[in-house]
């Protein structure tokens, strides 16, 4: 397999890079959900903590988009091409076979038969700048570390599970009756490990989306803070300036009372805001 190039990759590192990204993937989609709904809510379609579509669409990815490396706008609009692409072709055929979407972006404007959007497009553009010039550039380091005959073990393995997991999936969807629920005793066991480690990221997620809302919400606490301190400093000193001798011989001085208005707003709606807190 190492010695077997598909493009610019070898067989063995295209194979190492799906598992590698499926398992990302899978991990981008738990924070995504858990920052989206509060909780952990396992979205992949396998049992495991894999989501292939990322696997298959970043090794597609670096093929086509590794000779264009020195070309970030290239790189940014043909990952939009070739992501949305596959990402319409995955949500048309999984609809046909299981009769279900499993993403829908029918709310969003100009989508396309729900499977693609402008916004989704886009943000896979985006990451797959990231992926190109960030991320892959970290896992072919860390690969060149694992020897080759691990890494034959490793893949050995994860095809195995992966295997596994695609037939019990697949044959409890076609289930039915008895066999169904026998079935689904099965992928439950074997869906047992992704939910504690999916559980485990999203405690983190939701935690860390705790400490920054309450960082941000210090932050503009402090920002308030400050605007009151200014805006009471600013009224004060219109009060001096109107009652100063200057400020009684040269009116142009003085600030318009439309000023001293939006100010006197302002400095209230600044203590409506402290007292609420």
């Amino acid at each position: 397999m190492a010695n077997i190039f598909i493009g610019s990759l070898s067989l063995y590192e295209a194979a190492m890079y799906f598992f590698a990204y499926s398992f990302l993937g899978w991990c981008s989609e738990v924070i995504f959900a858990t920052l989206k709904t509060g909780k952990f809510v396992n979205r992949g379609f396998l049992n495991g903590p894999v989501c292939p579509i990322y696997g298959t669409g970043v090794v597609l990815l670096l093929l086509a988009l590794t000779p264009l490396r020195e070309y970030a706008w290239a790189v940014f609009l043909v990952s939009i091409v070739l992501c949305s692409v596959l990402e319409f072709a995955t949500g048309f055929v999984l609809e046909k076979l299981f009769h279900r979407k499993w993403w829908d972006y029918s709310d969003r404007h100009f989508n396309l038969c729900g499977y693609i959007c402008p916004e989704m497009s886009l943000l896979w553009g985006i990451a797959a700048l990231a992926v190109v010039y960030a991320l892959q550039p970290m896992l072919a380091a860390l690969l060149q570390k694992i020897p080759l005959t691990a890494g034959y073990v490793l893949l050995g393995i994860f095809a195995a599970g992966l295997l596994t997991d695609l037939v019990f999936t697949l044959l409890q969807i076609s289930a039915l009756g008895k066999r169904y629920k026998e079935l689904q005793k099965i992928n439950a066991a074997l869906r047992v490990g992704s939910d504690k480690l999916g559980g485990a990221l999203s405690g983190v997620t939701a935690k860390s989306a705790e400490k920054l809302g309450e960082l941000k919400e210090s932050g503009a606490q402090k920002l308030d803070e400050l605007r009151l301190k200014n805006a009471l400093r600013t009224d004060s000193l219109y009060d001096k300036i109107e009652k100063s001798r200057l400020g009684k011989a040269f009116p142009a001085l003085r600030p318009s009372d439309e000023r001293r208005q939006k100010l006197k707003d302002k400095i209230r709606e600044l203590e409506e805001r402290r007292r609420e807190r």
